[in-house]
């Protein structure tokens, strides 16, 4: 009888902590804003089509990166999680949105886009043409292209306040003489205002004053996708900006003069999208998941320390009852 009354109880404590760890979570909810965003994502793509994806090289690549991740980066559960991102950094109906794009994720560009206009706010935009392998590199359809195609099919009203050729220094370097040609053909044939920074220091500072135009301060949050050299300044790719949501001051930031220190120091967040593979794995996306299934949609009911304590609770129980087990029999 008491070997019966062990199994059941030592049965049961298994059963509920899979429950506990796996079972534990329930509807997010905000999942109406996106699951909006994701759809509104979705309905993006279909109208770019195909040319999402440009070639490998062409003269307007500027810096390398993996096909997998430009394919995983299509996967409209990002738009959900910029959601929840831009929801925990308190923006909402109204709120006004920094946003620095590049030509290296057209997807997760449009991602964005989709997320703000599900939360209510409304971006204030400013890309470069340049692009990373598998990006928007077709010199005919950069990301200004699909931008204004978007803006066209109706998805939305926002286009960018001005535009740089990306790169190196935000001039254009690392590319051709043709290949900056073809950047700025690219800019006029958009009609968006070109930036054109003489220097690094400047290229920063325009985009400050692009963003402060609308209200006359900066937005509460800055949004950036891709490896864009404004973004971490004179420091490059070494300055210390986590993926994801960043919240707070940084004391690494401290000796940078990039676009994202110029927000974290005065107390705003920053939303840093670029290492796709890492993002992907926290919230348990991949190429082949079905859309809407991700951990972006779900919410954990218990936190982290009670779960960690049932876990201590749980491996206690059955030593003793182990225990107790072996001195019956």
């Amino acid at each position: 009888m008491v070997k019966k009354l062990t199994f059941f109880l030592i049965a049961n404590l298994v059963v509920l902590s899979c429950f506990l760890f796996f079972v534990a979570a329930e509807p997010d909810v905000h999942a109406g804003e996106k699951t909006a965003a994701m759809e509104k994502t979705r309905m993006a793509q279909k109208v770019i089509g195909s040319r999402l994806q440009g070639p490998e090289y062409t003269f307007i690549t500027t810096t390398l990166a993996p096909r997998a991740a430009k394919n995983l980066s299509q996967h409209p559960d990002f738009a959900a999680v910029v959601v929840e991102w831009l929801l925990e950094a308190g923006v909402g109906p109204g709120k006004k949105v920094a946003v620095n794009f590049s030509g290296s994720f057209p997807a997760l560009n449009i991602a964005v886009l989709a997320a703000i206009q599900a939360v209510g706010a409304e971006p204030v935009i400013v890309s470069s043409v340049g692009a990373s392998t598998w990006g928007a590199t077709d010199p005919e359809y950069t990301w200004l292209d699909m931008e204004k195609e978007l803006q066209q099919a109706g998805l939305w009203n926002w286009r960018s306040s001005a535009a740089s050729l990306g790169g190196v220094w935000d001039r254009g370097g690392g590319l051709t003489p043709e290949g900056k040609e073809l950047a700025m053909t690219a800019i006029l044939r958009s009609g968006v205002p070109l930036l054109a920074p003489a220097t690094l220091r400047e290229a920063i500072e325009r985009r400050l004053d692009i963003y402060r135009s609308v209200d006359g301060r900066l937005p509460d949050v800055l949004v950036n996708v891709g490896g864009n050299h404004v973004i971490f300044g004179e420091a490059g790719h070494s300055s210390p900006l986590p993926q994801g949501l960043n919240i707070g001051y940084h004391p690494l930031l401290s000796r940078h003069d990039g676009l994202a220190a110029a927000f974290l120091q005065s107390n705003r967040p920053v939303i840093h999208v670029i290492n796709i593979a890492q993002i992907a794995a926290k919230y348990n996306i991949s190429s082949s998941a079905e859309p809407g299934r991700s951990r972006a949609f779900l919410q954990i009911s218990l936190p982290l320390p009670l779960r960690a304590w049932l876990a201590v609770w749980l491996a206690a129980t059955i030593f003793f009852l182990w225990g107790g087990r072996s001195k019956c029999f």
